[in-house]
């Protein structure tokens, strides 16, 4: 991301952390149909049935060549024109109702492991490069740069970027005290997760912006949608629309992080037990009977799935100092993916795939069985290492972490007044 000069930097320092916007809200009546799970929930499998199936999910939006069945040499602009088309249909149908005033809004999301309370709003985009907004993860360029072809295009955003800032006991006051104040707006979901809405009071919202003042936020999903709005501005540096981005920010210690697993090709061609030893001469292979037996109990352990078995995988010690050069992501990548692999996670996509451990190891065995590729399963971060990889600076491979549960797309939408809302107010 790109440095700004001092005059820059003093602008961008002297707005709003957290502001509200001129959003809308899909209408109660059409949440069940519009609201997407997470991209990174679903498998492209499951992507290509929900896009087929339901033309109101905002999946139709926001949707890649992924997502499609045989449509995969579309341009970006394509995929633009398309995900402008399928935004058009939403607002055609009247599935989003505008507020009409600038608003904060409180998401939270009630699940087995706790509850989580996260407040909708946008942030500066110029807080990525001035040090208020912290990333700790890389990015692959052609997914960021479809992600920014629709910020250009489409028309609207509606999957805040997700963030975190250390928590404080005024502001769990203040989100406890918004949220028991009044039923929900909005609730859907399901028993496992249950998603709840309201709409911060004007007489509170000052308040809840104050909480944020001298803070820093960390993002824990939504760094190509950070890097595409990054993108956007570079590009348009005049529109004070792509100045602030849709983000929710959560209290980090309710936050729960899961493991991004990885699948990689052997690009050596080798045999399943000459691929093996090659793992054994860098790293302690063991084998196990299960994929139970496999799951990593803690740092510095991985599971390994190869030719229909699995092991235990000791991973070789960290090489370099600074956070990021401990977590497990970047030893794999640094003394086993690219050296012995060849799979180069840095470089063109493609090599190393990605499959969040929500989706299960019966998924990533069935997924490297159907593409002859090595499964690593790690044991997750913290969000505290997260954050200490963002304030050295640090950068994780991509998809190293995973936040469960995550907020929806197509709950609120933050009109851009181009694409398929040229019509409309920006807000």
């Amino acid at each position: 991301m790109t440095a700004m000069g001092p005059d820059e930097g003093d602008q961008s320092r002297s707005e709003l952390l957290v502001a509200p916007f001129a959003g809308w809200v899909v209408h109660p009546d059409w949440a069940e149909r519009v609201i997407s799970r997470a991209y990174d929930n679903l498998s492209p499998l499951q992507r290509q049935a929900l896009v087929a199936s339901n033309p109101y999910s905002y999946m139709n939006v926001t949707r890649s060549r992924d997502d499609l069945f045989d449509n995969t040499d579309l341009s970006h602009d394509d995929l633009v024109g398309e995900g402008a088309a399928a935004l058009a249909r939403l607002l055609n149908a009247k599935a989003f109702t505008p507020t009409g005033r600038p608003a904060l809004y409180l998401y939270r999301l009630s699940h087995k492991q706790g509850v989580q309370t996260g407040v909708v709003c946008t942030v500066p985009v110029g807080g990525f490069d001035d040090g208020r907004i912290r990333i700790h993860e890389r990015v692959h360029d052609e997914r960021a740069a479809l992600l920014t072809s629709h910020l250009q295009g489409v028309g609207a955003t509606s999957s805040p970027i997700a963030m975190a800032v250390r928590s404080s006991a005024d502001l769990y006051q203040l989100l406890f005290d918004i949220a028991s104040a009044a039923p929900a707006d909005l609730e859907f979901g399901s028993t496992a997760v249950r998603h709840q809405v309201w709409t911060v009071p004007d007489h509170c919202t000052d308040a809840l912006v104050a909480a944020f003042d001298n803070q820093v936020l960390y993002v824990t999903d939504g760094h190509h949608r950070s890097a595409a709005a990054v993108r956007a501005l570079d590009a348009e540096p005049n529109d004070p629309v792509l100045a602030r981005t849709l983000a929710v920010v959560f209290p980090d210690d309710q936050l729960h992080v899961q493991s991004f697993h990885r699948m990689a090709n052997d690009q050596h061609d080798r045999s399943p037990e000459d691929c093996l030893a090659a793992l054994d001469d860098v790293a302690e292979v063991t084998p196990v009977f299960s994929s139970m037996q496999a799951r990593p109990q803690k740092r510095g352990m991985a599971g390994l799935y190869l030719g229909g078995s699995w092991h235990q995988l000791e991973l070789p010690p960290a090489v370099g100092n600074g956070a990021v050069n401990g977590l497990d992501v970047e030893r794999l990548r640094k003394s086993v993916l690219n050296p012995v692999l060849g799979a180069d996670e840095l470089g063109v996509p493609g090599g190393v795939e990605y499959l969040p451990a929500s989706l299960g190891f019966d998924e990533m065995a069935r997924r490297c069985d159907a593409e002859n590729r090595v499964g690593f399963a790690l044991h997750p971060m913290t969000v505290r290492e997260l954050m200490a990889v963002a304030d050295e600076n640090g950068l994780m491979p991509p998809k190293s972490s995973f936040f469960a549960p995550k907020p929806r797309s197509g709950v609120f939408l933050r009109v851009l007044g181009r694409g398929a809302t040229t019509h409309l107010p920006a807000s």
